[in-house]
């Protein structure tokens, strides 16, 4: 029997686990090594080199945790220290945990976005004055490799480049690590409390073209964001965890990996790309059957995409939870999904890179309440920012950007300028438009960025995204601001569909615009589109989105008034100036094309 909110006494317990776990383990390694060494010679990893790999890798507890200690040799070895980077742009391995963590042992471990450019890795290593970069052998998948080539020449800190291959070894340029049994006298007994304030891992924000925000996380923060995930998601001794995000996120890194580990979980990796490789998702109920998944989480695009596969005679029993986050879950999307598991919800999870993962949850145990994503973590504090008031509680509270406090939030960016503005009066500020109910439970309404102002009109997008996905075939929706000469921006729709359907636009937009009853958020412009962009972990790109929109609305504009054959248009996002219009036409033209534009709320620049 679910309950329906967590008793005093109940939160009283969690938050002394929670004290009690913070002050026995310094260090993130401290926390890992727990499950292991309860039992070393249970499976930590099973490894996948594809998702339908018939002999998998099987990494003991003893034998990881071994690479880890061996890791740590070889990159002291190296002359890394504790305030010196290691760069890792690996996907998800064994060698890959064995990096990360082996990094964070005895300097700081950098895991990189898989999707960048050349010329956002050598930014992301020159920023934070990376000695070593791990990487994969050239002719591999997405080309990391030929990437960074010869970027040693860009990035003077740079001593060495690793390269680690992805057979499910755990090796460095050739050379096997040999496990260390050390690593049982080091893991886990830590008494050196300074490491808790340590920077042991740093990880960028998002973004793969530009030069995104690189968060620095302290151990403290690490440990509190995996015993909190631990808690929640019900990670058992002898659980099978499937784990498809990447470890530069921190889903993958500490609501995954280090959660797990530190529970004695499995670790189940079906492929190194994850859920971004196909046959996965074709599959995805024959991996649960066949290794007895219980745990099995996955961002709201990917659960959509799952919610077609049908799960035929496959036995998936064995599944218990389905965490969910990265972005809010539309309720079709979980409905959906729901009717194809016949389990009996997903788990939100809900958190940012800057928290090391996770401050809410679905708790085990507590029955989700529809739209929420949960109640806070022990030790959090969470606050709502409404113009300059600061309400701390008792709740319920009124809509605001949500706030937060506590032993999970990192001490701030790798560029000390970035972090001034995260803060407000000692609470982080998560960018987030929310409020908490009478017992607690949060309900994000949108990104404080992604509301559209319509002639000064505040629109929330969900509440249009939410009533395109219950348009039959429409898998995924997404509103963006379009600039509009009139009313600064108009809502513009977005759609992917279902495999194999076809979703006709304007039946979709009549089906819309009855079910929103805010005139102003009625979308001005419906766009139903072969494949929805997202980032590298599965979340709606909604900048490509904006682009789009922007786009097309120069050249409509341009078209009206008979510029639209000497004019052409490219909108690009910058990350350091935003969204602009880049326009190329003639001179005898161009002023004209220029003064037109500028009507939009959007920068302009004319290409010479």
């Amino acid at each position: 029997m679910l309950k329906d909110r967590l008793s005093p006494a109940d939160e009283a317990a969690r938050e002394k686990d929670m004290r009690e776990q913070l002050a026995a383990c310094p260090r993130i390694l401290d926390l890992v090594a727990r499950g292991p060494l309860a039992d070393p010679a249970a499976d930590a990893v099973v490894y996948l080199r594809s998702p339908l790999d018939p002999s998998p890798v099987v990494v003991s507890n003893d034998h990881l945790m071994g690479c880890i200690k061996a890791a740590e040799t070889f990159f002291r070895a190296q002359g890394v220290g504790k305030d010196d980077a290691v760069a890792i742009l690996l996907p998800i391995c064994p060698a890959a945990i064995a990096a990360i963590w082996g990094a964070a042992a005895c300097g700081i471990a950098e895991p990189l976005n898989l999707l960048f450019t050349r010329a956002a890795i050598i930014a992301q290593l020159n920023a934070v004055k990376a000695k070593l970069l791990l990487a994969p052998p050239p002719g591999m998948p997405g080309g990391l490799s030929e990437k960074i080539e010869g970027l040693q020449k860009q990035v003077p800190s740079l001593k060495r480049i690793v390269i680690v291959p992805l057979d499910g070894s755990i090796s460095f340029d050739g050379e096997v690590l040999k496990p260390d049994p050390a690593w049982r006298d080091d893991y886990g007994k830590s008494t050196d409390a300074s490491e808790a304030d340590r920077v042991a891992v740093m990880l960028p924000t998002g973004g793969t073209t530009g030069h995104p925000k690189v968060a620095r996380l302290t151990n403290r923060a690490m440990v509190a964001s995996a015993v909190s995930s631990r808690m929640a998601l019900d990670y058992r001794k002898g659980d099978r965890a499937m784990i498809s995000l990447p470890l530069f996120h921190v889903g993958g890194l500490f609501v995954g990996v280090g959660a797990c580990l530190s529970a004695g979980t499995t670790i189940v990796i079906p492929g190194p790309a994850g859920a971004r490789d196909p046959a996965l998702i074709t599959n995805f109920w024959r991996i649960i059957e066949k290794y007895r998944l219980t745990h099995a989480g996955n961002v709201p695009t990917t659960l959509g995409a799952l919610a077609d596969i049908p799960v035929g005679d496959c036995d998936i029993s064995s599944l218990r939870v389905t965490p969910t986050g990265a972005s809010i879950c539309p309720p079709e999307i979980e409905r959906r999904y729901l009717a194809t598991w016949g389990g009996p919800c997903v788990q939100q999870v809900y958190g940012m890179t800057e928290l090391s993962g996770a401050i809410t949850h679905d708790f085990a145990g507590l029955k989700p309440r529809p739209e929420s994503v949960g109640t806070k973590n022990p030790l959090v504090e969470l606050a709502i920012l409404t113009g300059s008031q600061l309400h701390t509680g008792p709740w319920p509270s009124p809509v605001g950007e949500l706030l937060t406090r506590g032993p999970q939030v990192f001490p701030g960016y790798a560029d000390k300028k970035q972090t001034e503005d995260a803060f407000h009066q000692g609470w982080l500020r998560t960018g987030d438009i929310c409020r908490i109910d009478a017992d607690g439970f949060v309900y994000i309404m949108g990104r404080a960025k992604d509301v559209i102002i319509r002639g000064g009109h505040n629109i929330d997008p969900r509440a249009i995204e939410d009533a395109a996905l219950g348009f039959p075939g429409v898998a995924l929706a997404a509103a963006v601001g379009r600039p509009d000469a009139y009313a600064g921006e108009v809502p513009m729709l977005f759609v992917s569909t279902q495999p194999g359907v076809h979703v006709d636009p304007q039946a979709l937009s009549a089906f819309v615009l009855e079910k929103i009853l805010e005139p102003p958020a009625r979308p001005r412009a419906v766009s139903v589109i072969a494949e929805m962009p997202v980032t590298p972990i599965g979340k709606i790109f909604k900048p490509k989105l904006r682009e789009i929109a922007a786009g097309e609305a120069a050249r409509e504009l341009l078209a009206a008034e008979g510029l639209a054959n000497d004019v052409s248009v490219e909108a690009i996002t910058d990350p350091s100036r935003g969204l602009f219009l880049r326009i190329k036409a003639p001179p005898d033209k161009a002023v004209a094309a220029q003064r037109l534009l500028q009507k939009f709320p959007v920068k302009i620049e004319l290409e010479a």
